[in-house]
């Protein structure tokens, strides 16, 4: 589980995008949409430093998972990840404490018809300043 700061901030910007964004975590979501996302926040580590004004930094990482609807096809569903992580991994925090690094290529999530529905995923990794 990532800070609070972390959760809030990618969630907003999650918000942004254009497929639909429903938190999933520890809550019942059953969304209508053609394709919509979701996130889970993993944080590798938090530590305190002495040096540099005594930071606290953690560094985690965001699985951003998109969900198509059975028969939709992984072509539409891999069009619009990769739309929205152009627009995701432009973000910038305005107080500069949280920093969107990197992100993997699409991978699948599920096993296709084994599932209700088809999901790929990204993996971002960031580091948050406090």
């Amino acid at each position: 589980m990532s800070s609070g700061y972390v959760r809030t901030l990618v969630e907003t910007w999650l918000n942004e995008l254009t497929v639909p964004y429903y938190p999933t975590v520890n809550e019942d979501q059953n969304p209508q949409d053609d394709i919509w996302c979701t996130a889970e926040f993993s944080s590798a580590f938090r530590e305190s430093t002495t040096f540099c004004g005594g930071y606290t930094t953690e560094e985690g990482d965001v699985e951003v998972v998109y969900w198509g609807r059975p028969g939709i096809g992984e072509d539409t569903l891999i069009a619009a990840l990769e739309a929205d992580m152009v627009i995701l991994m432009a973000k910038r925090d305005l107080t500069q404490k949280l920093v969107l690094l990197n992100r993997t290529a699409p991978f699948e999530y599920t096993s296709g018809s084994a599932e209700e529905g088809y999901g790929l995923s990204v993996e971002i990794d960031y580091q948050l300043y406090e």
